[in-house]
């Protein structure tokens, strides 16, 4: 798998409301993301929901989002680090495998 490259999230922003939300791909086997809403300009990790390949299928296809730049690695890797508080004990192995996953070169 050379050359292959993992998206570890992508980051969506509400057209009307201007509302950011944050897509984790932690466990890409399952199809299960997780969905992390920012508010007053910060992602609130202990807001954390599970969003299914249906939902983001739903999401994408409604029109109402527009997808944004990645965040910069040490801020993606930083949120990680801060959700594993708050993440379920059966998705803390994946986090944890996105955050010590090699960085890019």
């Amino acid at each position: 798998m050379d050359g292959l490259t993992f998206l570890t999230h992508t980051v969506y922003r509400h057209l009307q409301s201007g509302a950011k939300v944050l897509l984790i791909h932690h466990n890409p086997m399952n199809l299960c993301s997780l969905l992390v809403p920012e508010k007053e300009g910060r992602f609130e990790l202990s807001q954390v929901q599970k969003a299914d390949v249906d939902a983001i299928i739903a999401m994408r296809k409604s029109g109402e989002f527009e997808e944004l730049e990645p965040l910069p690695e040490n801020e993606f890797l930083s949120l990680l680090r801060g959700l594993l508080a708050h993440a379920a004990p059966d998705d803390r192995p994946f986090i944890q495998a996105l955050i010590d996953q090699p960085q890019p070169k």
